[in-house]
């Protein structure tokens, strides 16, 4: 009798970001999917604006159906501020001593964050950004996201609430720095990324200590 060939896995996609190459087959086609979805947004954004952009002129330029673009993302919002490094930050967090100051712990974990995007993804989050910063809806929803994010932090950090059991402090904590990150990001943004990332955080993290 023959030997079954053992099945073969699917080779590692090396147009995918380090963060997303150790997600299932399943999960890298559908992260590849809206990567594709989202440059053609951004590329309609950046030529005729957001606000003068449609989903089905997005769904169109991705050769998909309104109803498929709908499967990927929620909402118009979406397309630009989604990533999928929302789990680096957590890795990160639980990878420092949980007896080590809450506010220390996120920002490691920002930087850890900021630290996985390389050259070219760097300049789709620039690109991204320079869209939400010329849009005044895309601003107050970056608010949102912000506070969604936070809210994803704290319920990794249950285990870190303050003595007395209240929860306030971590709560006051990972908002401020979420709120930090995003500032991060539109300062950045607004130099048009002439100053790098890196530097950027440093300078408002240090802000932030001093708090």
């Amino acid at each position: 009798m023959a030997k079954q060939r053992p099945a073969e896995s699917e080779p590692e996609d090396a147009s995918l970001p380090v963060a997303a190459r150790a997600l299932s087959p399943r999960e890298r086609r559908r992260v590849r999917t809206m990567r594709e979805i989202q440059g053609r947004a951004l590329a309609l954004f950046t030529e005729q604006g957001y606000g003068q952009t449609t989903i089905e002129q997005i769904a169109e330029a991705s050769d998909i159906s309104a109803r498929t673009f709908f499967r990927y993302f929620p909402t118009k919002e979406d397309v630009v501020f989604w990533d999928e490094y929302d789990a680096v930050v957590l890795e990160s967090l639980d990878s420092w001593p949980a007896d080590l100051p809450l506010g220390d712990r996120i920002r490691s974990g920002i930087l850890a964050w900021l630290a996985h995007y390389g050259p070219a993804e760097r300049e789709e989050l620039l690109d991204r950004w320079r869209i939400v910063i010329a849009s005044p809806v895309l601003r107050n929803r970056a608010a949102e996201f912000e506070r969604a994010t936070a809210g994803m932090v704290l319920d990794a950090l249950r285990q870190d609430a303050s003595p007395d059991g209240s929860p306030v402090t971590p709560g006051v904590v990972v908002t401020a720095s979420l709120s930090a990150y995003t500032q991060i990001i539109m300062r950045w943004a607004e130099e048009d990324g002439r100053e790098s990332l890196q530097d950027v955080a440093e300078t408002v993290l240090a802000a932030l200590r001093q708090l």
